[in-house]
């Protein structure tokens, strides 16, 4: 299987809480050692995000079978809009293996396009895929995740599991050793209806040049943001109370327990498991 990615330049070492060399052959290790037999060991970082939102939403979409059949239309249309990023911003060659994308980091500066980070916390596997990495000086710098919202009213707006989510990113990349002093990490949102993979493509590249980085591909002085899409900053620092709220979450999939609902019935009004859902809220409810 190979994994997209975008090499810009290479430069010098840099000084990280743990050698890139033993960060990659870690990682590498860890990727190489999951079997079919871990298969319920392994937690997606959305899973995370949907249990941050509703628990028993999140037990129903992990035991899921997902098709286009039993998929909603926006969720379908995120897949393959998600798609279409890669296409247009990331080498999709199949020999450009996870071991080159480590090799790339270790030389220097590199961005990649969904590259997989993975973790061990109470025996459970946490994996994470951050829209867009980038490292300079094998460090990364800038982490960046991207949505496809259905309603305009949206896109101004970060709900608290996506702060909890690029939390999570932000945190994966401090747990398996890097330094993350110079870390800036952020959310950038599009219209479904609107999307345009070459005006998100290059608002990561726009930000990466505020953000300081002498990338290799250079834009107009007079560049913006496209008006249709928006940037929502969140700096990264270590939070015990997220941390331990991320091991009670890992160790709930461990130790199979009951899940809670959702706090609030507008969360159950539009979900697509309320019909087959006991905890459901109904209008005006609210969950202590």
């Amino acid at each position: 299987m190979g994994y997209a990615g975008v090499i810009c330049h290479m430069a010098g070492d840099r000084t990280h809480s743990t050698p890139p060399t033993e960060i990659a052959r870690h990682q590498l290790a860890l990727f190489e050692s999951i079997s079919e037999d871990d298969r319920e060991r392994i937690i997606p970082f959305s899973t995370l995000e949907t249990q941050h939102y509703c628990e028993q939403k999140a037990q129903f979409e992990r035991a899921e079978i997902p098709d286009e059949e039993s998929l909603p239309e926006r969720l379908i249309r995120a897949q393959e809009q998600h798609n279409e990023l890669v296409e247009m911003t990331g080498t999709t060659d199949d020999e450009y293996t996870l071991a080159d994308a480590w090799d790339d980091i270790q030389a220097g500066d590199v961005s990649l396009i969904y590259f997989p980070l993975a973790h061990e916390i109470v025996n459970m596997i946490l994996v994470g895929r951050p829209t867009f990495l980038r490292f300079v000086d094998s460090q990364p710098v800038q982490l960046t995740l991207v949505r496809g919202v259905t309603k305009d009213r949206y896109l101004d707006q970060l709900f608290p599991n996506e702060r909890f989510l690029l939390w999570c990113h932000g945190n994966l990349l401090d747990r398996i050793g890097f330094d993350v002093s110079d870390l800036s990490t952020r959310y950038l949102k599009y219209p479904q209806s609107k999307f345009n993979a070459v005006e998100v493509s290059r608002a990561q590249l726009l930000l990466a040049a505020e953000d300081g980085d002498d990338i290799a591909v250079k834009l107009n002085e007079k560049s913006t943001l496209h008006p249709n899409i928006r940037q929502h900053t969140l700096a990264y620092e270590r939070d015990i109370q997220r941390g331990r709220q991320l091991r009670a979450y890992a160790a709930f999939w461990r130790d199979g327990g009951e899940p809670s609902g959702a706090n609030h019935w507008k969360k159950c009004v539009s979900c697509r498991f309320r019909s087959g859902c006991d905890l459901a809220l109904a209008q005006g409810e609210e969950r202590g």
